[in-house]
């Protein structure tokens, strides 16, 4: 992409991953209480809610400090993300919303946003999958099909290193690289705890919805300090859809 499209391109991205993951701010917290099963405790307001989003679009602003300017779209796409998704987590934080529970928010952020949007990126998304049922026979090749085009976008080179193979029925992913792991990597503890507990279990739940009777398990991560993400994708025959 010419370096002149690409600077009209990201200002639109990141305007529309943040009105996405606004949205979410507000339908999952319109519901939560302020600690997390205890109703007594009070319920987030609406003026709450409110003052959170605008705490995070600020803590957007400082966080840009942190940002690498990838080039490859999908790279930018999903960093930009990521650094939103640590936004809104001090917002909460300075809201004096437990830490733990705020994780768990921002998780249930994460994944609200997957569900609006029917997958990465709306229209072509939808279009990609309708494309790879067509050329697949079966679904073990289907999920082949999906994982390789996660390759290509927007888990592409030089923002993430990885590796595919397939070993009798299950497709292995080897992850050496990643472009939001590497920007949480420049803050605490506390930072990568957030990465791993939202990023990093989100695909669990990608595989039951990716294709019927999905199944994700994995031993290492990198946000475990591990050299890999050694992600296993297959089928569950036994699992009941």
């Amino acid at each position: 992409m010419a370096i002149g499209l690409r600077s009209l391109v990201k200002p639109i991205i990141r305007r529309a991953v943040w009105k996405a993951k606004k949205k979410t701010i507000f339908q999952v917290l319109i519901s939560r209480c302020r600690r997390d099963g205890l109703p007594e405790f009070g319920r987030f307001t609406l003026g709450e809610i409110k003052r959170i989003i605008l705490q995070a679009k600020s803590n957007i602003q400082e966080l840009m400090l942190y940002f690498k300017d990838f080039d490859k779209i999908g790279n930018y796409m999903n960093e930009y993300g990521g650094l939103i998704d640590l936004a809104i987590y001090r917002a909460l934080i300075k809201e004096k919303i437990e830490s733990n529970y705020a994780m768990n928010l921002v998780g249930d952020m994460i994944w609200q946003a997957r569900m609006n949007s029917k997958g990465i990126v709306p229209i072509y998304d939808p279009l990609r999958l309708k494309l790879a049922k067509l050329r697949s026979k079966d679904r073990t090749a289907f999920l082949g099909k999906r994982l390789e085009d996660g390759l290509k976008f927007p888990y592409s080179e030089p923002g993430y290193k990885a590796e595919l193979y397939k070993d009798n029925d299950v497709y292995c992913m080897d992850f050496y690289s990643c472009a939001v792991h590497e920007f949480y990597k420049q803050f605490g503890q506390e930072e990568m705890t957030l990465f791993r507990r939202s990023w990093c279990t989100f695909d669990y739940s990608v595989a039951k919805i990716l294709v019927e009777g999905g199944k994700y398990q994995r031993e290492h991560c990198l946000s475990d300090g591990d050299d890999v993400c050694d992600m296993r994708w297959f089928i569950d025959n036994e699992v009941a859809v």
